[in-house]
């Protein structure tokens, strides 16, 4: 019985993923893509489905979808995979074999961004792991930094085109966003040698920030 039931979970998640395939391909918002394109896409990715192979998905014949077939769909479709396994449209979503959740909950579970949802949750903070963590306060940090550099140059740039009172208080303004993103670089190449020493990759940055790894131990 447990075999049927696992068999029977596989099917349904193969479902969900063949119905949101289909509403991909058929495209929100005026794109459409024929199912031989679809295929000839999976095929150029290096994990070729068959048109067959997606027709049976997308109907409902499928007892099966594996997490290569997934991935190399949300690519050819152009559209994250996590919206190939969470119709976000829908209020609630199977997760486990019977455990109906919230969709949000369920997608902030999958995403490391919240703790399984659960009825008996304790109300505490949550933190995801420390080397998630670490990257998506390194992406915020990175976009602010780069932010106020551009705040900084448009505040000098503007200093020019002024007099007086008003030139030395854009000049003061250009100054405090300089100095602020003198910090943020600080802080990111801090974040980038914790990020090495838990032995993870920091992501590549932006040219204007690539400086900062040449001073690495």
């Amino acid at each position: 019985m447990a075999h049927d039931a696992e068999k029977d979970f596989n099917r349904r998640i193969a479902e969900r993923v063949g119905r949101l395939v289909a509403n991909a391909r058929e495209g929100f918002g005026g794109r459409r893509m024929t199912a031989q394109a679809l295929a000839n896409r999976t095929a150029e990715l290096g994990h070729p489905l068959d048109r067959s192979v997606i027709a049976k998905l997308e109907k409902g014949f499928r007892q099966t979808v594996t997490v290569a077939d997934l991935l190399v769909l949300a690519r050819a479709l152009d559209v994250p995979p996590v919206t190939l396994l969470f119709p976000v449209a829908e209020a609630e979503v199977e997760v486990l074999p019977g455990d109906v959740k919230g969709m949000w909950p369920a997608l902030q579970w999958f995403a490391a961004e919240a703790p399984y949802p659960s009825a008996d949750q304790q109300e505490e903070r949550w933190e995801p792991p420390a080397a998630l963590r670490l990257f998506r306060e390194h992406e915020a940090f990175v976009d602010l930094c780069m932010r106020t550099g551009r705040a900084a140059a448009d505040k000098q740039f503007q200093a020019t085109l002024a007099d007086g009172d008003e030139r030395k208080r854009l000049e003061v303004e250009a100054d405090v966003e300089r100095q602020m993103a003198v910090g943020l670089r600080d802080l990111i190449r801090g974040m980038r040698r914790s990020l090495r020493s838990l032995n993870h990759e920091p992501p590549p940055l932006p040219e204007a920030l690539r400086s900062l790894d040449e001073d690495v131990d």
